[in-house]
């Protein structure tokens, strides 16, 4: 079909053959309307020979473009041209998480970013009632920075009656189904969880874990081997992480994981037991030891947490201090060097253990390895970065009363009354920014609060306004560095006058004594330095 290349469907002008496989072919276009790129997905003539297709076609894909997540491609439109349906989807540059796996096996950290995205978008379709069918990497696209979208929701589904695996009528891709595929019974979310789990199989070792000289073949050993052990390629990883890849890619639906996001949460504590292990092993360092502060795109920072504190050997109450002040100056390196610094994570997106040499607030020399990812808007321009400083060497931090720093952590009775503060001043500030900007400006705040959510393994998530809150521990940290992120982000946007005085607002409805409690996380000294 490469003849629609120059062609116009409808307001979409066809300027290139992206990908063809075997159930449609796929084109960049540009749609002069709206000044933007899109893809365009056709369908083949052959599949609109079948009775009352074109009518299942419409009715699956309106249920699909209902799907608005961060984390799911945005479906604009749909139509036929000159007997052949199409789907008009937004263009991802990046190209698919298949790319990706081809390249080598994935770290463990950009593993557990990536899973919880996919995770987060096939639990919200399952809550709609969408089973995706055929998950699988090329069905996952990425953009410039590696986040996820995935994308062919509901097209399993539209050509279920159309599509043959050797003749069967079996629906789906071999290598990433689920033994349940093989009958003729109604799917459930199951299949979507066992996928991910061949799915996370393959970005750890960069190989499925079935292979056949026969589609058939590959559909049987999913239905009677055992599920290989992952250690055999990667031997850095934990039992736990065999557990989890068990688990999910058990042979009966009632033994997987619930949902997605259960398979997400298994994976962040084994791929943390292994990290820790391997950090006991090497170094003999502790999880402690890793510190993180965040910086705006100017390179001031906006958050140090506790671990930082006590690596630069600070008082917690310095951390107001800290606030504002150029990342040069809270490090103690050259200033040139630190704008250049954040120049590259800028431009890269993410920088990866660079060696740097650092001072604590005694002027001692601390050797740490330095890394960072940038946080982006939905245009990519770069609004900040969550910088990680590791000790190169054990550090030692002295628990001395002269630079002790408190790790105040709340009653548990007490939690709720945090968590009520946080919910609304993030609600209230996306509804600034949604009243300045429209709906684009609050979903690039979901977007941001759940990226750096993810990065750090805080179980916190945000969609729409709606704030999920899953901590396990009552630490105001997390707390502290997704509201001092959206305030930054707001105040670039909206101004300090407006944010400032939405969160004032939510102040004044709050009792006293919540107020009293939620003390640090005012932060309203971040309004003097932005």
């Amino acid at each position: 079909m490469t003849e629609l290349v120059g062609h116009t469907l409808g307001q979409y002008h066809v300027t290139a053959q992206v990908g063809k496989g075997g159930m449609a072919t796929v084109y960049k276009a540009t749609q002069a309307s709206m000044k933007r790129t899109v893809a365009i997905k056709v369908l083949p003539r052959s599949l609109t020979h079948e009775d009352k297709f074109l009518e299942r076609f419409y009715r699956e894909v309106e249920i699909v473009s209902s799907l608005q997540h961060p984390y799911i491609l945005p479906v604009y439109d749909f139509g036929e041209y000159d007997g052949m349906p199409y789907i008009v989807m937004a263009y991802m540059s990046g190209g698919t998480l298949a790319d990706l796996i081809s390249e080598k096996p994935m770290p463990p950290n950009e593993v557990l970013r990536l899973v919880r995205q996919m995770a987060d978008a096939l639990d919200y379709a399952h809550r709609k009632g969408v089973i995706h069918r055929d998950f699988k990497p090329s069905n996952v696209l990425l953009d410039e920075q590696h986040n996820t979208y995935l994308t062919d929701f509901g097209l399993a589904k539209i050509s279920e009656s159309s599509a043959q695996l050797t003749g069967t009528g079996i629906l789906g891709t071999p290598f990433y189904m689920a033994p349940e595929q093989a009958e003729p019974k109604a799917l459930t979310p199951a299949a979507d969880v066992y996928a991910m789990g061949v799915t996370v199989f393959q970005m750890l070792t960069g190989r499925v874990p079935y292979e056949a000289p026969t589609p058939l073949g590959v559909l049987m050993a999913h239905m009677t081997h055992p599920v290989p052990d992952v250690r055999s390629v990667r031997p850095d990883l934990s039992s736990e992480t065999q557990e989890v890849i068990d688990r999910s890619m058990a042979k009966t639906v009632e033994t997987r994981f619930p949902a997605a996001g259960a398979l997400a949460d298994a994976l962040a504590y084994a791929l943390k037991a292994a990290t820790s292990e391997l950090q006991q092993t090497e170094a003999k360092s502790s999880e402690s030891t890793q510190a993180l502060l965040m910086t705006n795109m100017l390179g001031q920072v906006i958050f140090v947490d506790q671990p930082c504190l006590r690596l630069l050997k600070r008082h917690h109450n310095e951390a107001r201090n800290i606030i504002g002040k150029p990342l040069s100056d809270v490090l103690s390196i050259d200033r040139a060097y630190a704008d250049q610094l954040i120049q590259r994570i800028g431009k890269n997106s993410r920088l990866d253990n660079e060696r740097l040499e650092i001072k604590d607030a005694f002027g001692s020399t601390v050797s740490v390895m330095c890394s960072a990812v940038a946080t982006r808007d939905d245009k990519a321009a770069f609004v900040g970065a969550d910088i990680t400083l590791r000790p190169i060497r054990d550090v030692v931090i002295a628990d001395s009363d002269d630079f002790h720093t408190v790790d105040k952590r709340i009653a548990t009775n007490d939690e709720s009354y945090m968590q009520i503060y946080f919910v609304k001043q993030m609600q209230t500030l996306r509804t600034s920014l949604v009243q300045l900007g429209g709906k684009r400006l609050g979903s690039n705040l979901d977007r941001i609060i759940n990226e750096t959510s993810q990065r750090n393994v805080w179980p916190v998530t945000m969609s729409e306004g709606d704030v999920h809150i899953d901590l396990k521990s009552n630490d105001p940290d997390v707390y502290r560095a997704l509201l001092s992120k959206a305030i930054a982000y707001a105040v670039n946007l909206v101004g300090k006058k407006m944010v400032m005085k939405g969160m004032q607002a939510v102040d004044k409805q709050l009792d006293p004594s919540i107020l009293n409690l939620v003390g640090d996380l005012k932060l309203y000294e971040l309004f003097d330095v932005l």
